[in-house]
């Protein structure tokens, strides 16, 4: 456990540096926060049960109130595993991991270093991906990793960055609601 902790405190401070030292490579993008480890300290060890269809975690109304526009199909990716919501303009992706949450999101940390964008106060622990390829929200409570992607369609006029981590925020806030 020691040399665990050691190790960890060590990726922490390598990181840091490096965050220092880096420059934003999108400038027109909110500072990273800095990368601090994961809290360690889960809400629950799963969030949902493992045999939740995601579909059933947030109504086809609700996601529709969040995203300004009717949800005309939600469609699952199996019991737990996602679930995609269409509107005419919009797509939400809602991907579930149920077990492994916390190395899972540890290991996007340290791929993504400063690309991270820390949300406090969200679940056991918050941050967007900021990569301009995919601009995710990913949320783990207990050992249950959430990732949100708002996308536009094609044909659709483009959601600006902030527009997309507001949505993506609000459906995970209406989502934690839910849970126990």
């Amino acid at each position: 456990m020691f040399v665990f902790v050691v190790i960890l405190l060590g990726a922490s401070l390598l990181a840091a540096c490096g965050q220092a030292a880096a420059p934003n490579v999108n400038p027109g993008a909110p500072a990273a926060a800095p990368l601090e480890p994961a809290n360690q300290n889960s809400t629950d060890a799963n969030s949902i049960p493992l045999n939740t269809d995601a579909c059933t975690l947030l109504s086809k109304d609700e996601v529709g109130t969040v995203l300004a526009e009717a949800v005309v199909e939600a469609t699952g990716q199996g019991l737990g595993s996602g679930c995609s919501y269409a509107t005419q303009n919009l797509r939400f992706d809602l991907t579930v991991s149920q077990t492994g949450g916390i190395s899972y999101l540890q290991g996007v940390r340290t791929n993504i270093g400063d690309l991270a964008l820390v949300v406090p106060g969200l679940g056991d622990e918050a941050f967007y991906n900021t990569n301009s390829f995919i601009n995710t929200l990913m949320l783990r409570k207990g050992d249950t990793a959430y990732l949100f992607s708002v996308m536009n369609a094609p044909s659709s006029q483009e959601l600006s960055p902030e527009d997309v981590q507001a949505k993506e925020k609000a459906l995970a806030e209406l989502l934690l609601s839910h849970l126990p």
